[in-house]
């Protein structure tokens, strides 16, 4: 690969997914037709991290494996896409010298609305002079979701799983992706998908969204890989009758594969 082949002001192929949502059976009853419509939407809500990896299909078709290992995303949710949508996934290379690039990407609906916009940079910014989030038991029940209570113990409970899940048929299927990569290593919005499920297992919530999240990947996940994933409260802030908490979590292995900065609605004022 030659980053001198990406051309600034130029576009990747374009990618074209039919949107599912994957979470029906959640927890979380945003992605629940009945409830999401209570809430003032059309349906219930394809997952941000289902989101996320439509938007990373073009970047890793251009970089290949390497993004998944050096790799850095930033991405926002702006609009709800709902199930059966086509999602238009655009891209331009805004930056790229002898030793970098930087791609901007867009999820549009059918409208044309943007539903979510990206940055992607190879390689990415390796920011790890943070402590990483320290291990904790999760909590039985989970704990309140609110204010207070995440700001006298920001740390999260940690949990085990495996990255089997992350190569199964039917997540690729349902991601409409092919790629052979994936009969190899987890499937990045599976990975993302796992910072859901720690706030999940920690909190008692009603409805939450997603709203963002900055993602650095630092190494693919085989399959049948056990990974620890844990996580603290960085920052709350409550703004328009919502509560949003911005999460370090952390995805390891034998070593650290994936850090993100996930940002969530984890208690909704409309609720």
């Amino acid at each position: 690969m030659k980053f001198s082949d990406f051309k600034m002001g130029t576009p990747l192929p374009e990618w074209r997914v039919t949107a599912e949502n994957d979470a029906v059976d959640s927890r979380n009853l945003i992605h629940d037709d009945a409830l999401a419509r209570k809430l003032g939407f059309a349906g219930g809500l394809v997952p941000g991290v289902t989101v996320y990896g439509y938007l990373t299909h073009p970047v890793v078709a251009a970089l290949g494996v390497e993004f998944l290992k050096r790799g850095f995303m930033t991405a926002r949710f702006r609009r709800p896409i709902y199930a059966g949508q086509t999602v238009s996934v655009r891209t331009t290379v805004t930056a790229s010298d002898e030793n970098s690039v930087t791609i901007e990407l867009s999820a549009t609906n059918p409208a044309g609305e943007v539903c979510a916009v990206a940055t992607a940079r190879f390689p990415g910014p390796i920011m790890l002079d943070k402590a990483l989030p320290p291990l904790a038991p999760l909590p039985e029940p989970r704990r309140p979701a609110t204010p207070e209570s995440l700001r006298e113990n920001p740390t999260l409970g940690t949990f085990y799983t495996d990255s089997s899940g992350g190569l199964a048929p039917e997540l690729l299927l349902g991601m409409c992706e092919a790629s052979p990569l994936y009969q190899h290593c987890a499937h990045p919005a599976w990975l993302l998908r796992q910072a859901n499920y720690l706030v999940d297992r920690n909190l008692a919530l009603g409805p939450w969204i997603h709203v963002s999240s900055e993602v650095q990947h630092l190494a693919t996940v085989p399959a049948g890989t056990k990974i620890e994933v844990r996580g603290k409260v960085v920052s709350l802030e409550e703004r328009n009758g919502n509560d949003y908490a911005d999460i370090d979590v952390v995805l390891c292995t034998d070593r650290l594969v994936m850090r993100v900065l996930h940002r969530a609605i984890y208690r909704m004022g409309a609720a």
